[in-house]
């Protein structure tokens, strides 16, 4: 299925079978997305890219077998992101080949990556909401070859993590009942932003506060959480209509309960929070003794 078109569009014209003798002579594939509102109404994947002639955007959608949930449904998407090649045919005595030798390349340069990078560009494909189901499903099925290789949490996945921790605990029946949305949120200035947290020197705040309209849980990472010297990152927001006391202490209690499960699941995953040059000093270290032992 073609979704996109770019300024060459006129070409298709006229013709039934026009939009897949271009896409065979001018898509060249960068990379893969989904686009979904809801993981479980999840449709196909993406294979995003470019036309061959005036480089504008072009998407070929792969369609997944519908009614697929749970592992079921990532194991899907997974094996199609592997293995799926359009508009390319492929023998094991030249590899791929088609009408676009750019495409071919890509296809080829997907099959050469190393495990740990499929799994990373797998996890980027899910929005915050998703990412730790993800995560786990990697962990389970392609565990990390190396020490070195974590699944890293962003800030919006750790926002996420803290909401289901609550809501299985309990702790989120009473502020659930007069929310009206709660949603992670990693914009700041306008720009979305994907923060993959690479350190454990921060805080989870939320912060309670009478907006414009009702009364709003801001919550942010404070401290030392990547490597870019900012000191505050903007990871989520719940937000209740009614302003009244009641409604007040509610969204107050909420704010402890979240930095508790907050506190709680970053130190039981803290790997995923290792800076990498404590990782590799881990490994060197624990490689040396290794070795030291069998002398």
């Amino acid at each position: 299925m073609v979704n996109r078109y770019c300024e060459c569009c006129h070409r298709l014209a006229g013709r039934p079978d026009a939009a897949t003798n271009f896409y065979n002579d001018h898509f060249i594939p960068t990379h893969w997305a989904l686009n979904y509102f809801k993981l479980s109404e999840c449709l196909g994947v993406s294979l995003m890219g470019c036309c061959k002639d005036c480089g504008g955007e072009l998407e070929k959608v792969i369609p997944i077998q519908k009614g697929l949930t749970g592992d079921d449904l990532l194991k899907a998407i997974y094996d199609t992101v592997q293995t799926a090649h359009p508009y390319d045919s492929f023998s094991t005595q030249v590899g791929y080949y088609g009408r676009c030798e750019e495409r071919s390349r890509f296809y080829a340069s997907r099959d050469e990556q190393r495990q740990f990078r499929h799994s990373k560009q797998f996890l980027d494909l899910f929005n915050d909401w998703d990412r730790e189901r993800a995560q786990l499903w990697l962990e389970q099925n392609f565990p990390p070859e190396k020490p070195t290789e974590v699944f890293r949490d962003t800030g919006g996945s750790l926002f996420s993590s803290v909401i289901r921790r609550a809501k299985a605990n309990g702790d989120f029946d009473r502020a659930g009942a007069i929310l009206d949305y709660y949603l992670p949120c990693e914009h700041e200035g306008g720009r979305h932003e994907g923060v993959k947290l690479t350190a454990y020197e921060f805080d989870f705040v939320p912060i309670v506060n009478y907006g414009c309209e009702g009364i709003y849980i801001d919550c942010y990472l404070k401290g030392k959480f990547d490597e870019s010297r900012r000191c505050s990152l903007h990871v989520g927001t719940l937000k209740t209509l009614r302003r009244d006391l009641e409604a007040a202490k509610i969204m107050g209690e909420l704010c402890g309960a979240l930095m508790h499960h907050a506190s709680e699941y970053v130190n039981q995953n803290l790997r995923r929070y290792t800076p990498a040059q404590e990782l590799e000093a881990e490994y060197r270290q624990k490689d040396a003794g290794e070795a030291g032992s069998h002398v």
